[in-house]
């Protein structure tokens, strides 16, 4: 099982979106969201982090602190913005099967 770090600004809908994708991605994701001011001390360990897109300024910082072997992508904004869980599955599997 991957574990995965969502990273948004806060709020009912990360909550909404992890619990999404926890139960979409059967056993092959572990999904953990936090918000901008606590996701830092939740970095260590995890194959693959993504990034609300409202937030999406925190990507440099994420990618400097993970290091070049973990994927970092902002969810595309419409996709994110629909609640569309399928879809953050699919960039999930391209990102972990590179």
């Amino acid at each position: 099982m991957k574990k995965v770090v969502l990273v948004c600004n806060g709020g009912l809908s990360t909550s909404i979106m992890a619990k999404k994708l926890n139960d979409m991605g059967g056993n092959d994701y572990d999904v953990y969201a936090y918000g901008e001011q606590e996701y830092e001390e939740h970095l260590d360990g995890v194959d693959c982090v993504l990034i609300g897109p409202q937030i999406r300024y925190l990507l440099p910082g994420i990618q400097a602190k993970v290091g070049n072997d973990v994927p970092v992508e902002v969810i595309e904004p419409r996709t994110y913005g629909t609640m569309n869980a399928a879809k953050v599955v699919e960039q999930l599997n391209r990102m972990t099967t590179k």
